[in-house]
Protein backbone atom coordinates (compact mmCIF):
# COMPACT_ATOMS: atom_id res chain seq x y z
CA UNK A 1 0.00 0.00 0.00
CA UNK A 2 1.37 3.46 -0.82
CA UNK A 3 0.65 6.78 0.82
CA UNK A 4 0.87 10.25 -0.66
CA UNK A 5 1.60 13.61 0.86
CA UNK A 6 -0.63 16.14 -0.83
CA UNK A 7 -0.41 19.84 -0.10
CA UNK A 8 -3.20 22.23 -0.82
CA UNK A 9 -0.44 24.86 -0.74
CA UNK A 10 1.26 23.59 -3.86
CA UNK A 11 1.84 25.13 -6.29
CA UNK A 12 -0.31 28.04 -5.09
CA UNK A 13 -1.28 28.49 -1.42
CA UNK A 14 -4.99 27.99 -0.73
CA UNK A 15 -6.34 30.26 1.98
CA UNK A 16 -9.21 29.25 4.23
CA UNK A 17 -11.19 30.88 6.97
CA UNK A 18 -11.05 29.01 10.28
CA UNK A 19 -14.60 27.72 9.78
CA UNK A 20 -13.79 26.40 6.30
CA UNK A 21 -10.63 24.70 7.49
CA UNK A 22 -12.11 22.81 10.42
CA UNK A 23 -15.19 20.98 9.16
CA UNK A 24 -15.71 17.45 10.49
CA UNK A 25 -13.28 15.11 8.68
CA UNK A 26 -13.79 11.55 7.52
CA UNK A 27 -10.73 9.46 8.27
CA UNK A 28 -8.34 7.43 6.17
CA UNK A 29 -4.78 8.23 5.17
CA UNK A 30 -3.99 11.15 2.97
CA UNK A 31 -2.05 13.87 4.65
CA UNK A 32 -3.57 17.19 3.78
CA UNK A 33 -1.78 20.46 4.58
CA UNK A 34 -3.83 23.56 5.06
CA UNK A 35 -2.17 26.95 5.22
CA UNK A 36 -3.70 30.32 5.94
CA UNK A 37 -2.55 33.60 7.32
CA UNK A 38 -3.03 32.34 10.86
CA UNK A 39 -2.33 28.62 10.92
CA UNK A 40 -0.85 25.49 9.43
CA UNK A 41 -2.97 22.35 9.69
CA UNK A 42 -2.38 18.67 9.09
CA UNK A 43 -5.39 16.49 8.38
CA UNK A 44 -5.27 12.77 7.82
CA UNK A 45 -7.59 11.23 5.22
CA UNK A 46 -6.79 8.39 2.83
CA UNK A 47 -6.93 5.98 -0.06
CA UNK A 48 -10.29 4.30 -0.65
CA UNK A 49 -8.92 0.86 0.29
CA UNK A 50 -7.85 2.19 3.69
CA UNK A 51 -11.18 3.97 4.18
CA UNK A 52 -13.02 0.72 3.39
CA UNK A 53 -10.93 -1.21 5.93
CA UNK A 54 -11.42 1.51 8.52
CA UNK A 55 -15.18 1.49 7.97
CA UNK A 56 -15.22 -2.17 9.13
CA UNK A 57 -13.64 -1.21 12.45
CA UNK A 58 -15.65 0.04 15.40
CA UNK A 59 -15.75 3.84 15.49
CA UNK A 60 -13.90 3.87 18.83
CA UNK A 61 -11.00 1.92 17.26
CA UNK A 62 -10.84 4.29 14.30
CA UNK A 63 -10.77 7.29 16.63
CA UNK A 64 -8.14 5.70 18.88
CA UNK A 65 -5.85 5.08 15.89
CA UNK A 66 -6.12 8.67 14.69
CA UNK A 67 -5.60 10.01 18.24
CA UNK A 68 -2.48 7.86 18.70
CA UNK A 69 -1.02 8.98 15.36
CA UNK A 70 -1.85 12.63 16.15
CA UNK A 71 -0.17 12.43 19.57
CA UNK A 72 3.02 11.08 17.98
CA UNK A 73 3.03 13.67 15.19
CA UNK A 74 2.33 16.48 17.67
CA UNK A 75 5.50 15.60 19.60
CA UNK A 76 7.52 15.44 16.38
CA UNK A 77 6.42 18.81 14.94
CA UNK A 78 6.95 20.51 18.32
CA UNK A 79 10.65 19.58 18.33
CA UNK A 80 13.07 22.41 17.63
CA UNK A 81 16.19 21.74 15.55
CA UNK A 82 19.60 22.00 17.25
CA UNK A 83 20.86 25.57 17.60
CA UNK A 84 22.65 26.87 14.52
CA UNK A 85 24.09 30.29 13.90
CA UNK A 86 23.18 31.63 10.48
CA UNK A 87 23.64 35.29 9.62
CA UNK A 88 21.20 37.26 7.49
CA UNK A 89 24.06 37.79 5.03
CA UNK A 90 24.44 34.00 4.68
CA UNK A 91 20.69 33.53 4.21
CA UNK A 92 19.88 36.52 2.01
CA UNK A 93 23.19 37.80 0.63
CA UNK A 94 23.12 41.01 2.69
CA UNK A 95 22.55 41.99 6.30
CA UNK A 96 19.71 44.48 5.73
CA UNK A 97 17.42 44.85 2.74
CA UNK A 98 17.08 48.63 3.19
CA UNK A 99 18.28 51.54 5.28
CA UNK A 100 14.79 51.71 6.82
CA UNK A 101 15.11 48.08 7.97
CA UNK A 102 18.57 48.79 9.44
CA UNK A 103 17.23 51.84 11.37
CA UNK A 104 14.27 49.83 12.69
CA UNK A 105 16.56 47.02 13.84
CA UNK A 106 18.87 49.29 15.85
CA UNK A 107 15.95 51.27 17.30
CA UNK A 108 14.23 48.03 18.39
CA UNK A 109 17.50 46.73 19.81
CA UNK A 110 18.01 49.94 21.82
CA UNK A 111 14.42 49.88 23.13
CA UNK A 112 14.70 46.23 24.21
CA UNK A 113 11.96 45.10 21.81
CA UNK A 114 14.42 42.57 20.38
CA UNK A 115 17.62 41.11 21.79
CA UNK A 116 20.79 39.68 20.32
CA UNK A 117 21.52 36.82 20.38
CA UNK A 118 17.97 35.58 19.86
CA UNK A 119 16.55 33.56 22.76
CA UNK A 120 14.24 30.71 21.89
CA UNK A 121 10.82 31.26 23.44
CA UNK A 122 9.28 27.88 22.51
CA UNK A 123 6.15 29.80 21.38
CA UNK A 124 6.10 27.98 18.05
CA UNK A 125 6.24 24.63 19.83
CA UNK A 126 3.46 25.59 22.25
CA UNK A 127 1.30 26.77 19.33
CA UNK A 128 0.98 23.22 17.96
CA UNK A 129 -2.14 21.48 19.27
CA UNK A 130 -4.88 19.05 18.30
CA UNK A 131 -8.36 20.39 17.64
CA UNK A 132 -11.11 17.82 18.03
CA UNK A 133 -10.80 14.10 18.66
CA UNK A 134 -10.49 10.97 16.59
CA UNK A 135 -11.50 11.17 12.94
CA UNK A 136 -12.82 14.69 13.47
CA UNK A 137 -9.47 16.05 14.63
CA UNK A 138 -6.83 18.17 12.99
CA UNK A 139 -3.31 19.05 14.11
CA UNK A 140 -2.78 22.82 13.86
CA UNK A 141 -0.34 25.61 14.60
CA UNK A 142 -2.08 28.95 14.89
CA UNK A 143 1.09 31.00 15.33
CA UNK A 144 1.03 33.86 12.80
CA UNK A 145 4.60 33.11 11.72
CA UNK A 146 4.48 29.28 11.65
CA UNK A 147 4.28 29.13 7.87
CA UNK A 148 7.57 31.07 7.59
CA UNK A 149 9.25 28.40 9.72
CA UNK A 150 7.54 25.06 8.98
CA UNK A 151 5.54 25.39 5.72
CA UNK A 152 7.36 24.21 2.58
CA UNK A 153 6.00 26.80 0.16
CA UNK A 154 6.58 29.84 2.38
CA UNK A 155 9.53 28.80 4.57
CA UNK A 156 12.11 31.57 5.01
CA UNK A 157 15.54 30.67 3.68
CA UNK A 158 17.08 31.48 7.06
CA UNK A 159 14.78 28.98 8.81
CA UNK A 160 15.73 26.29 6.30
CA UNK A 161 19.45 26.99 6.81
CA UNK A 162 19.03 26.88 10.60
CA UNK A 163 17.64 23.37 10.22
CA UNK A 164 13.86 23.71 10.41
CA UNK A 165 12.11 21.02 8.41
CA UNK A 166 8.85 21.68 6.62
CA UNK A 167 5.88 19.81 8.04
CA UNK A 168 5.36 18.11 4.67
CA UNK A 169 8.89 16.67 4.83
CA UNK A 170 8.48 15.59 8.45
CA UNK A 171 5.31 13.66 7.58
CA UNK A 172 6.93 11.98 4.56
CA UNK A 173 9.99 10.98 6.59
CA UNK A 174 7.91 9.69 9.50
CA UNK A 175 4.98 8.08 7.63
CA UNK A 176 6.00 4.53 8.62
CA UNK A 177 6.08 5.50 12.31
CA UNK A 178 2.80 7.44 12.01
CA UNK A 179 1.14 4.34 10.57
CA UNK A 180 2.71 2.18 13.27
CA UNK A 181 1.25 4.47 15.95
CA UNK A 182 -2.13 4.39 14.21
CA UNK A 183 -2.10 0.58 14.17
CA UNK A 184 -1.07 0.46 17.83
CA UNK A 185 -3.97 2.75 18.77
CA UNK A 186 -6.44 0.60 16.82
CA UNK A 187 -5.13 -2.63 18.40
CA UNK A 188 -5.26 -1.14 21.89
CA UNK A 189 -8.86 0.01 21.36
CA UNK A 190 -9.93 -3.37 19.92
CA UNK A 191 -8.39 -5.11 22.93
CA UNK A 192 -10.06 -2.65 25.29
CA UNK A 193 -13.41 -3.28 23.60
CA UNK A 194 -12.90 -7.02 24.03
CA UNK A 195 -12.98 -7.69 20.28
CA UNK A 196 -9.52 -9.12 19.83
Amino acid sequence: MTFQVISKCQPTPTYFTRAQAFPPRISGWQVDFIMANEFIGIDVIGPKEVQAKLAKLPEAAQDAGVDEANAYLLNVVRTYPPRASVSRAQAYGQTFQSDKQRRWFFAALNSGEISVPYRRTQDLSRSWHILGQGKKSILVNESPYAHFVQQKETQANMMRLIGWKAVEDIVQERMAKILEKFDAGVKKAIHKLGLG
